[in-house]
């Protein structure tokens, strides 16, 4: 196919953005925490989360980072508006933690597509995003993420 051909046949839009709303019960935080073998503290106990000074326990970092680029993968395994077939592969993702995660509050979750590039070479399209997490109080993570977007009938590279 010839980079023109592919170029008019992009499977993501630059501005695409996609949202969703998490929440963490204390139950949740320990669970996902005893299931990465976090065993530290503040994800365990409230009694230590306010000795540390927090209101309360606190997610692990890896929780709401999978929640946040999990988000990616449902997102692009969703057809395009035209209804075309594709599946995204994270390539790699750059999370900045910002503030802790308490149980019981409202997350909210956005990525914006920022740049979409064919590459021939891996016969699919370099997908770059942007995104965050809010409380409704801060801003908890802010991140990038690089996808390669497919066709579902498109061969793997071995």
């Amino acid at each position: 196919m010839s980079a023109v051909h592919e170029a008019s046949a992009a499977l993501a839009t630059v501005g695409e953005t996609f949202t969703q709303r998490a929440r963490f019960s204390d139950a949740e935080i320990r669970a996902f925490a005893t299931s990465v073998h976090d065993h530290n503290p503040l994800h365990h106990h409230v009694a230590a989360a306010r000795a540390a000074g927090y209101r309360g326990l606190i997610a692990s970092g890896t929780q709401l980072g999978s929640v946040f680029m999990a988000m990616t993968a449902t997102h692009f395994a969703q057809p395009t508006g035209d209804g075309r077939p594709r599946l995204g592969l994270g390539i790699g993702f750059d999370l900045r933690f910002r503030a802790p995660v308490y149980a019981g509050e409202d997350i909210d979750l956005r990525w914006t597509v920022t740049d979409v590039t064919w590459k021939e070479s891996l016969a699919g399209w370099i997908t770059r995003l942007e995104g965050e997490a809010r409380s409704t109080e801060r801003l908890l993570l802010s991140g990038t993420g690089t996808l390669l977007l497919r066709s579902p009938s498109r061969k793997a590279a071995p």
